[in-house]
């Protein structure tokens, strides 16, 4: 609703010139996959936190960060559920040598799973935090307050440097570690061997794209965007992801295409990608880019870290299929193949002024003799995860 409304699509489609039109599209995504790439009952991410006497937090998590922002993620988890500072939070990620297990930055899986062992280490440590402060401030645990870098009920209050001592002289040494993995699947399916994602976003996009149907060209002015997050924990970080997706979505759209040639018999005769480098390689640019009006959804899924989806991968992939839709829209020929150039726009066209269907692309699904799928039984279904089953293909449902 909110990119329809904000794009007055319902008053703009099939109602501009032609050469001009919108098109919309949706598309969902998962937050990581819900069984490890390898098959096991272990953690798919783990989390050690560290207190030392001055309220300092140190995190260990091996998480990698590739600019995702997954590293401010994890620092603003363990500062909200410590009730301190995020400056007096510092992250360790993505060293094998001193972090715990992490299965790595892909699926949209990090601020899901990284996010939940961090809560789950954290609340260890609030929880040994409040023993030690309630016998000071002579309160029950549970109506302790932490908070802006204190811990309080009503009037009294210790700062967290503070009680963190009082909770040292107690316990010892503060640390407390945290892990997470999905729960089990419900039952067997086709695709098993991934699992059920623990949450799915949605995303909405709205393209308006302009096309010379003398010469095929095409640009996009506008694109709207509306992108189900869960709950926004950084709010710059989140829509710098979103519109990243954007660009990639659109680059994908209009230019970026995966070519390739066989070397020769000598050079072993492989499959190798045609274009040479990416200076060849096209792709969008900064001067490329429309101006892109960005909504994030806040609906909080149970799931998730304070109820925070994935904002990477899923907004890229509405975009895609909704230029396409534009460009019907403003010229009545579908392509069914990306990238969508001016050379199959002008074969569309010319398709259709010869009273033929205005298409361009496969025109059919390829014939495949797909054999009978093999089924690899994980540990907890009496398999190791390794050895076939042998004659049990129709228990694939």
């Amino acid at each position: 609703r909110q990119v329809v409304a904000r794009s007055d699509w319902k008053n703009r489609f099939k109602k501009l010139p032609y050469g001009r039109g919108v098109g919309i599209a949706c598309g969902s995504y998962l937050c990581g996959a819900g069984l490890p790439v390898y098959w096991n009952k272990m953690p798919q991410c783990g989390v050690q936190l560290l207190l030392d006497r001055s309220g300092q937090v140190t995190v260990f998590c091996g998480a990698t960060e590739i600019g995702q922002g997954s590293d401010d993620v994890l620092v603003a988890v363990v500062a909200e559920v410590l009730g301190v500072d995020p400056f007096d939070v510092r992250c360790v990620t993505g060293d094998t040598g001193i972090t715990p297990v992490d299965l790595g930055s892909y699926s949209s899986r990090v601020t899901v799973m990284m996010g939940n062992a961090a809560i789950q280490a954290s609340q260890k440590l609030k929880d040994l935090i409040a023993t030690a402060t309630a016998e000071q401030l002579e309160v029950s645990p549970d109506r302790l307050t932490f908070s802006n870098g204190k811990v309080f009920f009503e009037n009294s209050s210790l700062s967290f440097a503070e009680a963190v001592g009082f909770a040292e002289e107690k316990f010892g040494t503060l640390g407390a570690v945290g892990s997470y993995k999905p729960p089990r699947s419900p039952g067997r399916y086709k695709g098993a061997g991934v699992g059920p994602s623990p949450a799915y976003s949605y995303t909405a996009c709205v393209v308006e794209a302009e096309v010379e149907p003398k010469t095929g060209w095409i640009s996009v002015p506008k694109i709207w965007i509306a992108h189900d997050i869960g709950r926004t924990i950084n709010p710059v970080l989140a829509r710098g992801q979103v519109e990243g997706s954007v660009y990639m979505g659109l680059s994908e759209a209009l230019m970026e295409e995966q070519v390739f040639r066989r070397l020769p018999p000598k050079l072993s005769s492989a499959l190798v990608h045609k274009i040479p480098s990416l200076l060849e390689y096209k792709s969008l640019t900064s001067l490329d880019m429309p101006e892109v009006d960005t909504v994030l959804i806040e609906d909080p899924d149970p799931n998730c870290p304070f109820g925070a989806k994935e904002a990477g991968q899923g907004p890229l992939l509405p975009v895609m299929p909704a230029v396409a839709n534009a460009i019907y829209d403003a010229i009545g020929v579908r392509i069914d193949e990306l990238p969508i150039t001016p050379d199959k726009i002008l074969k569309a066209l010319e398709l259709k002024a010869q009273g033929k269907p205005g298409r361009v692309g496969p025109n059919h699904f390829p014939a495949v003799p797909y054999p009978e799928p093999l089924i690899v039984p994980p540990p907890w279904e009496g398999g190791d995860g390794k050895e076939v089953k042998k004659n049990d293909a129709a228990a694939v449902v």
